[in-house]
């Protein structure tokens, strides 16, 4: 079974979940964020415009380069970060609680459109233009991208013979496989691994911590982890990247994700793709490493980073 019918999979499996401490008359932000996502000083459109982040260390970085570069126009912004996963976002932006958020193309394509047939980062990027919906817009992608990937340890990937997802059976019924929650559901996960890779893990365990999971990988407690390919633990625990040659799991190419009646603002247009100019993968993975590893928090990085690069 090849991608394009996991996708019908997964969009049903989607289908069934419900959203995370969300009712479909609540404000998202009102009960499906982390007390950090309060933080912001407008709501609507009538305050200030106010950027989002998913629950995760590089969105909420990406979502600063854009607030601070926004904020060197002149224009009056704030940030929400820790907001959730997709499901919780989309709304906020859907309901003008936030007015932008960073996204990345592939996930996001399959998720507003699960049976369209892009592919390459080109593609994608164009399809979303064009699936978006009368609502919501999306601005120039970046050269920058991260990746979901899978990964083992070097000593487990040497002893079982373990390089590829094509592997995965070799040890899924006796492994456990860690990753976020929102993970067990979608396209590129467990349903995507049994119907593409033939690979059913004995277990699936939820992670909201890196460091947990890190932990629990090196140490054995489990065996397959997901990590985003910026993730600088990679690295420096010498974790092995499984190859995807079913291209199960699609680019991710950054790219801002905003309210369609915020696309023709120019102030805002212009700040926003000046960051997806200059963004490198290269960027992503250092300054996620500042912020998880040398503990300087996400406005910091940003503004080093915008600084160095001329945007502030």
């Amino acid at each position: 079974m090849k991608r394009r019918t996991l996708l019908l999979l997964g969009a049903a499996a989607a289908a069934s979940v419900p959203l995370s401490a969300c009712g479909a008359n609540q404000n998202p932000l009102d009960s499906g964020a982390t007390p950090d996502a309060q933080t912001g000083n407008g709501g609507g459109s009538s305050g200030p415009l106010v950027v989002g982040s998913a629950n995760f260390t590089e969105s909420m970085v990406i979502a600063e380069l854009y607030a601070q570069a926004i904020r060197a126009k002149g224009v009056e912004v704030s940030t929400r970060h820790g907001i959730g996963s997709r499901e919780v976002y989309l709304r906020a932006l859907r309901d003008g609680s936030i007015q932008i958020v960073p996204e990345y193309g592939g996930n996001l394509l399959q998720y507003l459109d699960d049976e369209n047939p892009a592919g390459t980062t080109e593609e994608i990027a164009q399809a979303l233009g064009e699936v978006a919906g009368p609502d919501l817009a999306v601005l120039d992608p970046a050269s920058a991208a991260n990746q979901d990937v899978y990964c083992v340890t070097r000593a487990y990937s040497e002893e079982h013979g373990i390089t590829s997802l094509a592997d995965l059976p070799k040890i899924a019924d006796d492994a456990i496989l860690g990753g976020p929650a929102e993970l067990k559901d979608r396209p590129y996960g467990p349903p995507g691994l049994e119907a593409i890779y033939r690979a059913t893990f004995r277990e699936f365990r939820t992670y909201d911590a890196l460091a947990v999971k890190v932990r629990d990988l090196t140490s054995g407690t489990i065996q397959v982890a997901t990590f985003f390919t910026t993730d600088s633990a990679i690295g420096e625990n010498d974790l092995v990247m499984l190859e995807d040659p079913e291209v199960m799991i699609l680019p991710q190419p950054v790219i801002p994700l905003l309210r369609a009646d915020l696309k023709d603002d120019s102030a805002v247009a212009e700040a926003v793709n000046a960051v997806q100019a200059e963004l490198q993968t290269e960027d992503l993975t250092a300054m996620n490493r500042e912020v998880d590893v040398e503990r300087r928090n996400p406005e910091e990085a940003a503004e080093a980073w915008l600084t160095e690069k001329g945007l502030v």
